[in-house]
């Protein structure tokens, strides 16, 4: 969801990392013995790990614009918590 917001890549959180059994909880990182034992190669696929608290990015402006219902809006900044897409909005 997030990417779409995004109009680009949005990295996965710690959270998710963790709950896909591919996260090195203690190095907050892929685990590069599961990754690989997944599928060769699906590290760069993957891409990095980002912490939840994190804000991912701003509104695609095409995204904004087709749907009008952000309008007056300035901003509006896209971040995973708790393992749940939440906006921020700024006017």
């Amino acid at each position: 969801m997030a990417c779409l917001f995004l109009g680009a890549y949005a990295c996965f959180d710690t959270i998710d990392g963790a709950g896909m059994n591919l996260m090195d909880i203690k190095k907050r990182a892929w685990s590069k013995v599961a990754v690989e034992a997944t599928a060769p190669g699906l590290e760069e696929k993957l891409g990095k790990l980002a912490p939840a608290h994190v804000v991912a990015g701003s509104i695609a402006s095409y995204f904004a614009s087709s749907i009008n219902v952000f309008s007056g809006i300035s901003s509006i900044r896209i971040a995973w918590w708790f393992s749940g897409l939440e906006t921020i909005l700024t006017v």
